[in-house]
């Protein structure tokens, strides 16, 4: 059942800057995957595909944000979308910075510690496929969004365990305190994804207890 008026050119305009996002994590992804293989030169030019695809996000971002403006819902709605979108668009920033991180420090990764690492991303990755899950359905049966909801939470918490795993690990190792440091920083970026789609699927619940009031 529709919830907003005007919902096609909305629901269009929010599951395009979703797809805009998922291309932005992809190419995050792979950036890593190379940087993980020693492959610095193909991780940096990826993550300059990852920049531009953030970019053509932004844009779609500010296309939602026009029709807003241009009056296509109402002033509650509005709102909503806006707190959505920007949560959505959260989710490619962590993967912008998880990367500028990486790149500039040239982080050295014990081989050790990547396995782990993989399986941060592999978790990051169904996450976000449960986000757009959960977006999708948002426009057209609300109360089964919030099964897509309910698995973010549950695999953010499997992430959570792997961040405190990985960190455990890591500061048992034999290596100088500075690179322990450097990488705990990378994986608290890694597991900002997690967190910032963690906060998106909240504020979707509450819209959804919102819209049943």
């Amino acid at each position: 059942m529709a919830f907003w008026k005007k919902q096609r050119v909305i629901e269009t305009l929010v599951l395009r800057h979703a797809q805009c996002v998922d291309e932005t994590l992809a190419y995050f992804q792979e950036a890593l995957s190379a940087y993980l293989e020693g492959e610095t030169k193909k991780a940096s030019q990826l993550a300059l595909e990852t920049h531009q695809a953030e970019g053509r996000a932004d844009d779609v971002r500010r296309e939602v944000e026009a029709e807003l403006l241009g009056g296509a819902l109402l002033a509650h709605s509005r709102r909503e979308i806006l707190e959505i979108i920007e949560g959505v668009d959260k989710l490619a920033n962590a993967g912008e910075a998880a990367l500028d991180y990486l790149l500039l420090q040239r982080v050295r990764i014990p081989k050790e510690i990547k396995p782990v690492l993989r399986e941060i991303m592999v978790k990051n990755q169904e996450i976000f496929e449960e986000v757009k899950q959960a977006l999708h359905l948002l426009f057209h049966d609300m109360s089964q969004a919030l099964k897509h909801t309910k698995a973010i939470e549950i695999k953010e918490g499997e992430v959570d365990h792997l961040e405190r795993s990985v960190i455990e690990q890591l500061f048992n190792m034999d290596i100088d305190l500075a690179e322990k440091i450097q990488m705990r920083g990378l994986v608290e970026e890694l597991v900002e994804l997690s967190d910032r789609a963690e906060d998106l699927s909240d504020r979707i619940d509450i819209m959804i207890a919102e819209r049943k009031l």
